[in-house]
């Protein structure tokens, strides 16, 4: 069986480049990744929609998917590249042949986690986002990678800093409102893959036994001693655990 297309989506408030030694690795294998930066990150300036919604970035991943001349493609999504993922597979299924959610959630936010949300883009609108990697970076990786890997918390610095405070802030909303989507991983009739970093803090593990228990045919694998970005803090183990599901699930041959 030849192997689908498979695209690569990022977290928030990183970029593409988060999956940029996942990628290299991936190609040295033969896998050739597509790694978009979704709309309003990176060098993606596509004009946001008024009204914040994750439909809009699905939509922008299935046509994608379309331009490839493929019929569907293997999805792999950190935290927000997760929700967009799941929010694809439930508009276009026939577009995905296989998911790959990483340090991500099926679950929507709970009430206060919502009003936080907002209450983030609130803040992103009246000051800027200066103040918003110092905020969340202990969140989004371990301390263990701060310790042993320094060039991690900067590389995540810098792509933070890269992304505009309007992405910002329409991300925030537009995450505060997403559907609960256990549902979808219930339906969803193709292979999942869940991994989840062991000190993740904001999509601990518990949630990823949930996504991997709610779907029909998934393989779980927990990363020790990483937090919320496990393709910077342990590129090698999310590679393995990539490349070989795809042998297990597709075949080894690519036809991207």
């Amino acid at each position: 069986m030849a192997l689908p297309p498979v695209i690569l989506l990022h977290a928030f408030p990183v970029d593409a480049r988060l999956w940029e030694d996942v990628e290299q690795q991936l190609r040295e294998q033969g896998i050739e990744p597509i790694v978009p930066n979704l709309r309003g990150f990176g060098t993606n300036r596509d004009e946001l929609p008024t009204e914040p919604n994750l439909d809009a970035l699905a939509d922008d991943v299935a046509a994608l998917i379309e331009g490839t001349g493929a019929q569907s493609a293997v999805v792999a999504g950190v935290s927000m590249g997760g929700y967009v993922a799941m929010n694809l597979a439930r508009r276009y299924p026939e577009r995905v042949a296989g998911l790959v959610l990483v340090d991500t959630k099926a679950a929507a936010d709970p009430q206060p986690g919502a009003d936080g949300r907002r209450a983030f883009a609130d803040r992103v609108d009246a000051e800027g986002s200066a103040w918003v990697a110092d905020a969340m970076m202990s969140k989004l990786i371990s301390d263990s990678t701060v310790t042993q890997r320094p060039d991690v918390e900067q590389r995540v610095r810098q792509q933070i800093a890269g992304c505009p405070p309007a992405t910002i802030a329409w991300i925030q909303r537009a995450m505060a409102q997403r559907p609960d989507s256990f549902d979808v991983l219930d339906t969803f009739d193709g292979p999942v893959l869940v991994i989840v970093g062991s000190e993740d803090l904001l999509s601990p593990p518990a949630d990823a036994v949930a996504m991997a228990e709610a779907s029909r045919q998934a393989t779980l694998i927990e990363i020790p001693g990483v937090g919320h970005l496990t393709p910077l803090e342990n590129p090698v183990v999310v590679t393995v655990a990539i490349s070989e599901w795809l042998a297990d699930e597709f075949g080894s041959e690519s036809t991207a």
